[in-house]
């Protein structure tokens, strides 16, 4: 039998010395925690969801305009998806920046 212990492969070590290292540098730790974050791949899927939910919004408002719908509601269906889109947007700019500041942040070392 052997027992050597098993080596995890849930954590993503170098993100994590990136993270320590950013640390010791001035980042807030709101940026460590966004740079994490953005280093999983539950992140990248996120955003690859919401590049897909905005096209179907889109793709259903087309779909309404070719069947009748009338203006006023189509306008406002896009507006909503404008919003919405926007709003994701800030929330996955705030990751992306925080990303980018910790990147520098090591880059200056």
């Amino acid at each position: 039998m052997d027992n050597t212990a098993l080596k995890p492969t849930i954590f993503n070590v170098e993100a994590f010395k990136k993270d320590t290292e950013a640390s010791k540098r001035g980042v807030t730790d709101e940026e460590r925690d966004f740079y994490s974050m953005s280093q999983t791949r539950g992140w990248k899927l996120l955003v690859e969801l919401k590049e897909r939910v905005i096209k179907e919004m889109e793709d259903a408002n087309k779909t309404q305009m070719a069947n009748g719908m009338p203006f006023d509601e189509i306008g406002k269906n896009a507006v909503v998806i404008n919003l919405a889109e926007s709003i994701v947007d800030r929330l996955i700019d705030k990751v992306t920046d925080a990303q980018e500041a910790c990147e520098a942040d090591l880059n200056d070392k």
